[in-house]
């Protein structure tokens, strides 16, 4: 079975209402994480909304679908009730087995520590801790989250009418 998603993790708090208006759809986890799903259009939409420029430093990311976009360093900092906003992006891409995962944590819009670069080594930064023999990605049940969710389809389409 696959396993394909790309998302925010958030760590703390946030405002339920402003989350809504940048169509992040809260998924609650343990540990006060948050994971929001999104993808590279999502970012470029929101990039292209907000009016901003520039990338998030990225770790060792070999996939230029990654969402980088500052936007959501600008989004995130919108929605959170906390002084220290940190977060990570994660992308996972697996089918029987066979894949490649991706992760970045940061600390407002600075990279956290650049030898972050697996979604467990993430997680454990953000405050994670395995349970019962089992890695920090299954503790929290990303394990069970397989795909991206269908209301995410609508920003290929208005990326691409705003020409991003």
């Amino acid at each position: 079975m696959g396993h394909s998603i790309t998302a925010i993790i958030l760590k703390n708090k946030f405002d339920v209402d402003k989350a809504k208006h940048y169509d992040l759809l809260p998924i609650t986890l343990d540990f006060g994480l948050t994971l929001f799903h999104i993808d590279h259009y999502y970012s470029s939409f929101w990039q292209y909304k907000l009016k901003t420029s520039g990338q998030l430093e990225l770790s060792n990311i070999d996939s230029v679908i990654f969402p980088s976009e500052i936007a959501i360093y600008e989004i995130l900092k919108s929605i959170s009730n906390f002084e220290k906003l940190e977060y990570a992006i994660i992308m996972t891409d697996y089918f029987g087995g066979t894949g490649n995962q991706f992760a970045n944590v940061f600390i407002e819009s600075d990279n956290a520590d650049r030898k972050i670069t697996t979604i467990n080594q993430a997680l454990r930064h953000l405050g994670v801790i395995s349970k019962n023999g089992l890695d920090e990605f299954v503790t929290i049940g990303l394990d069970k989250i397989r795909t991206q969710p269908d209301h995410l389809v609508k920003y290929f389409d208005l990326a691409d009418e705003d020409g991003v």
